[in-house]
């Protein structure tokens, strides 16, 4: 069971995630003009925040947690897609697929991997899903962009996921895993 300064730490790295996410994907949308952009250049961020925060929390549902906090946050912007409740669904499946595949490995480096790459592709499917079925603002102007693009978006998402986890999981190890505050938390998770 998780203790509740780990649950405290999943949902802070959820939060600061989103703001990552939804900064940085603002400030590339309004200078570029493309909205797909800032989705895809965040996402090593992203990607990168939530690993840190999965590795050193080290509790079964931290990834869906974080998830879910970064999706309620999101549901009201474009980040992650049109806005919407969808997105909670979205995100919670990709969080549940994260979790299940990093314990099913016993927390190894390719189950932090795997389980990220699956949960990504995951949830551009889910996305094209929920949007087909009209969930979203502007549901099917939003599906049209991805169509045309969905192979490009999804290589590009599971790329950025994977430089992403790979940064997360190298700060950890090398910097972060030695400060008191990571050190706490893992006794934590260990007792």
């Amino acid at each position: 069971m998780a203790k509740p300064i780990q649950v405290y730490t999943s949902i802070g790295f959820g939060i600061a995630s989103f703001i990552v996410a939804f900064v940085l994907g603002s400030f590339l949308t309004m200078t570029t003009g493309i909205p797909l952009i800032g989705g895809l250049l965040n996402g090593v961020l992203t990607a990168m925040v939530l690993t840190v925060g999965l590795v050193s929390t080290q509790f079964f549902g931290s990834a869906t947690l974080m998830w879910l906090v970064f999706s309620v946050c999101a549901s009201i912007t474009t980040t992650l897609g049109p806005p919407g409740l969808y997105k909670v669904v979205i995100a919670v499946i990709a969080g549940i697929i994260w979790d299940i595949i990093y314990r099913m490995s016993k927390s190894t480096r390719w189950g932090l991997y795997l389980g990220a790459i699956v949960g990504s592709a995951s949830i551009m499917f889910t996305l094209i899903t929920a949007l087909t079925m009209g969930f979203g603002k502007d549901a099917a102007q939003a599906l049209e962009r991805y169509k045309g693009a969905f192979y490009f978006i999804l290589a590009a998402n599971l790329l950025v996921t994977v430089i992403g986890v790979y940064l997360g999981d190298v700060i950890y190890r090398t910097r972060l895993a030695n400060l008191q505050v990571f050190r706490n938390l893992k006794r934590h998770a260990d007792e």
